[in-house]
């Protein structure tokens, strides 16, 4: 199990087709950004074990209507078709109303939440259908993943007109929907010509994008509460909270950054045709939600932390910050498994030490200490984990093989 270095094109015709996120998509995103904070404003308020469950259903939803033109920018080169851009913009006004009813979407605004929802949803299956359409490894991919992707949002919006635990009932079958539907899409057929278009660099950036919205996110929730809490003059006490907030915030971009995407980049390389498709889903689709969760759950940590730094957390957050590392690292064991079959054992014992730090640590222990010591794990883990890649790095070179493999995550 090595570093990944990004490895050169397959072929020439590859080279050609590589492509970046385009500006559109980053357009795009920015309500994705507004639909994170909604997430995290949702899951601060309730962090009962019911309204964590209730954040990240929520969570699940925002993270498969983003999937979706994740999926639908890798298949059509937006940069190329001035129609295909007209359409993904046109979906902007709906997802950012979306976005808007978010908060209320298990109270009075759940028809417009599961409303806007739907509609998004469908147009973005249908922009899919219409560039997928003319090849037909692709077209009996997405006929495949059609009707469970259609059927999961008008459950949704039928799940809004009931109440309680029986809406969020209906809406959790929403997601089994949408698992059904990825599963569907990329089967392998006897014939092997099911297949969707995915261009691997473009579609590895466009999920280390969404990390990047995600760790946005911590960072304006850690500024925004250093600012209230300060007022005019930020004192020494908040000033040390947002620099623990903060450092765990760096850590977590430090593990993922330093392998993941390059790692996930040329796991999709090496898989061709409806293996690559299972690739993509199983890292990215599947892969990258815990991850992404993991990053929304310490927000919410790292607000109350610095609005009062020497105080102990609450139970509660406590518990959630046990919960962030246990998403987040685990996402990265997930994608480590579906890798390279291997789980690198200081992950494991990073969550492991992280849940019992938050377990045993009460009144006398500050929010700044606890969070310090969840950061410093992070920081031995991955040093850990940089050494034994390292050695096997060297242990390859002087066997005359290849100095990088195909992905240590």
């Amino acid at each position: 199990m090595t570093e990944p270095t990004t490895p050169p094109p397959d072929t020439e015709d590859e080279a050609q087709r590589e492509r970046h996120a385009t500006n559109l998509e980053l357009y795009l995103d920015l309500v994705f950004v507004f639909a994170v904070t909604q997430v995290a404003g949702f899951l601060g308020a309730d962090l009962t074990w019911g309204g964590v469950a209730r954040g990240l259903l929520l969570a699940w939803l925002v993270w498969w209507l983003w999937s979706q033109f994740a999926w639908l920018g890798t298949a059509i080169d937006l940069d190329q078709r001035s129609l295909a851009q007209l359409l993904v913009l046109a979906a902007v006004p709906p997802t950012l109303l979306m976005a808007v009813a978010l908060p209320s979407a298990f109270g009075t605004g759940a028809l417009q939440f599961a409303g806007a929802y739907f509609v998004v949803q469908l147009w973005a299956l249908a922009v899919q259908g219409w560039g997928l359409w003319p090849d037909r490894a692709n077209r009996i991919a997405w006929l495949r993943y059609l009707p469970l992707a259609a059927l999961a949002p008008t459950i949704l919006v039928v799940g809004a007109f009931f109440d309680g635990r029986a809406r969020v009932g209906v809406w959790a079958v929403v997601a089994l929907f949408d698992v059904g539907a990825a599963l569907l899409a990329n089967r392998r057929s006897a014939s092997g010509t099911t297949n969707w278009r995915i261009d691997p660099v473009h579609f590895a950036e466009r999920h280390a994008l969404f990390v990047i919205i995600s760790l946005g996110e911590v960072l304006v929730a850690a500024g925004a509460s250093a600012a209230l809490a300060a007022g005019e003059d930020l004192t020494l006490t908040v000033g040390v909270g947002l620099v623990a907030a903060v450092t765990l915030a760096c850590a977590y971009w430090w593990v993922y950054f330093a392998f993941v995407p390059r790692a996930s980049e040329w796991a999709l390389r090496r898989a061709e045709g409806a293996d690559r498709g299972q690739v993509a889903r199983d890292m990215f689709t599947f892969g990258h939600f815990p991850i992404v969760a993991g990053i929304v759950l310490y927000s919410v940590v790292a607000k109350h932390l610095v609005g009062a730094p020497l105080d102990a957390l609450p139970a509660a957050d406590r518990m959630v910050l046990a919960g962030s590392v246990l998403c987040f690292v685990g996402g990265l064991l997930h994608l480590q498994w579906r890798n390279v079959r291997q789980l690198a054992p200081e992950r494991l014992a990073v969550i492991a030490a992280s849940a019992a730090w938050c377990a045993i640590a009460g009144p006398a222990v500050s929010g700044v200490v606890l969070v310090t010591g969840v950061a410093a794990g992070f920081v031995g883990m991955q040093t850990i984990t940089l050494r034994r890649f390292a050695r096997q790095a060297a242990k390859r070179a002087a066997a005359g093989g290849p100095s990088e493999a195909a992905g240590g995550d």
